[in-house]
């Protein structure tokens, strides 16, 4: 295991998320926490795949750069491979409106693309509070967080859905041609 790095928003009310990377056999695993003061909940963890998958639940993510943007604002930028395919993902902190932004793309290399998504298995209780807005609440020490799909600039939204435990942001993008990029894009607000 390796040294946790992470990138955080946190309001004047000592209150908001953190978002921490750590490496876990070949790839990094993320949560996020939401913090008041002392205290630490854990909202949420990527279910990551394995060396063996070509198509794993959560982007295959290997290397990890943490950039100081401003004083306030800081990125993470991964990358990473598993079969034939690339994939990145940045994470941004929004102290403005304490979130985090989570930016994800693939680069597919032919039609034979697998379930792309980022998948999340959440450890308190979370509900779609709006299908078409695409916003799930969770609840957590008398708060509530929200996660929300933010459109990557094609015209539609990305589909969220819970099953059980588990959270998963998946594209809805179909390139006309292949190879491809297919991104995804969604905030979490603390």
């Amino acid at each position: 295991m390796s040294e946790l790095q992470h990138i955080e928003t946190i309001g004047p009310d000592a209150t908001g998320l953190r978002t921490s990377m750590e490496m876990r056999g070949d790839r990094f695993v993320h949560v996020v926490d939401w913090f008041a003061g002392e205290q630490s909940f854990r909202l949420l963890e990527s279910v990551e795949g394995t060396d063996e998958d070509l198509w794993p639940p959560s982007p295959a993510l290997q290397q990890l750069s943490i950039e100081q943007r401003t004083q306030s604002r800081q990125v993470a930028l991964m990358v990473g491979m598993a079969g034939n395919s690339h994939w990145s993902m940045s994470i941004e902190n929004d102290n403005v409106d304490r979130s985090l932004v989570f930016d994800v793309a693939c680069r597919v290399a032919d039609e034979e693309a697998g379930a792309l998504g980022t998948t999340y298995r959440c450890t308190v209780p979370v509900t779609i509070v709006d299908p078409i807005q695409k916003i799930a609440e969770l609840s957590i020490a008398g708060r509530t967080c929200r996660i929300k799909i933010e459109s990557t600039g094609r015209g539609e939204l990305d589909e969220l859905e819970i099953d059980g435990n588990l959270i998963k942001i998946t594209p809805t993008e179909m390139p006309p041609s292949w190879p491809a990029t297919v991104r995804w894009k969604y905030r979490l607000f603390g």
